[in-house]
C-alpha cells in the first residue's frame, strides 16, 4: 500500500519550521561528524540535543524525564548500541529507540527486533526519513 504523498510545498515548510521544539533527543554516536550533521538537523528544527560517545554513556546519561527518544549508532567502541538498547530494555526503559547504522544487511531487521529497537535509519542521515520517524514516535 502506498503512503499518500505530502505536497512538496508542505514539506519544505515543516522541514523549514520548528517541529521538534520541546524534544530533546539522546544521540549515541562516535563519530564527530555524524554527530555534527544530526545535531544541526536536530537543533535547526528545534530539538534538543544530548550526545553520547558509546552505548555505556548512553546509559549513564540516559533521563526518560528528559529524553524522548534515542538514536542510537549500532557500531561504537566500548559498548555497542545492541548491547546499550538491550540494557535499556531490561532496565524497564520504554523510550523509543532508533538505530543509526551504515549497514545494509537484511538480517539488521531481526536484530533491531531482538534487541528492542523501534526503527532503524541508514547512514549517512536523510532529513526528511529522520524526521518522520521522529515525529511518528515522540
Amino acid at each position: 500500500m502506498n503512503e499518500p504523498q505530502m505536497p512538496d510545498s508542505q514539506r519544505t515548510g515543516q522541514l523549514k519550521g520548528k517541529p521538534l521544539s520541546g524534544i530533546c533527543i539522546l544521540l549515541v554516536e562516535d563519530y564527530p561528524l555524524n554527530v555534527l550533521f544530526a545535531r544541526r538537523l536536530l537543533e535547526g528544527w528545534g530539538g534538543s540535543v544530548d550526545v553520547a560517545g558509546n552505548g555505556q554513556d548512553a546509559l549513564n546519561i540516559l533521563d526518560p524525564a528528559k529524553h524522548k527518544l534515542v538514536l542510537m549508532d549500532l557500531q561504537m567502541p566500548v559498548m555497542d548500541g545492541y548491547e546499550s538498547a538491550r540494557r535499556m530494555r531490561e532496565r524497564g526503559e520504554t523510550i523509543p529507540i532508533i538505530a543509526l547504522t551504515a549497514d545494509t544487511n537484511l538480517a539488521i531487521d531481526q536484530h533491531i527486533q531482538d534487541y528492542g529497537l523501534n526503527g532503524v535509519l541508514t547512514k549517512p542521515l536523510q532529513s526528511e526519513p529522520l524526521l518522520k520517524i521522529i515525529l511518528a514516535l515522540t
